[in-house]
């Protein structure tokens, strides 16, 4: 009896040891890049589209759910004057990202779109070519 008595707890100890070295540690961080560029004709000529608009947001969000926070808060930006934009989420999404450019001294207007499907500790880059309209 004795030595089920101190069997017992050795047991219990192995087994949650076990538990938290085989646990599989995640990487929620999900990084988004996308890269702009414009075209008048739908050939993309390599010019990039510096501080062009970006709107992010999911394709769809189920009745009754709200949108993470930190797509709420990134769902505005703009690219840089590169045409480069890159934000990191904390969790796999499906995003749709609407690209607006406006030329004010040609007086042009460009616009885009894609869709970006966001995976667990990956880094998905998306190239968007904006038309002339």
């Amino acid at each position: 009896m004795k030595k089920l008595f101190y069997f017992i707890p050795v047991l219990a100890v192995a087994f949650i040891l076990t538990l938290s070295l085989t646990q599989c540690k995640k990487n929620y961080n999900c990084t988004m890049k996308v890269k702009c560029y414009l075209s008048e004709t739908g050939i993309d000529t390599g010019a990039v589209a510096p501080i062009a608009t970006l709107e992010i947001y999911p394709r769809a969000v189920a009745s009754g759910r709200t949108v993470h926070k930190s797509i709420e808060d990134f769902k505005n930006a703009t690219t840089d004057a590169n045409g480069y934009y890159e934000h990191t989420y904390p969790y796999e999404a499906l995003l749709d990202v609407n690209a607006n450019y406006e030329d004010t001294v040609n007086h042009k207007k460009y616009k885009g779109s894609a869709q970006i499907k966001l995976q667990e500790g990956q880094i998905v880059e998306k190239t968007i070519l904006l038309i002339k309209y």
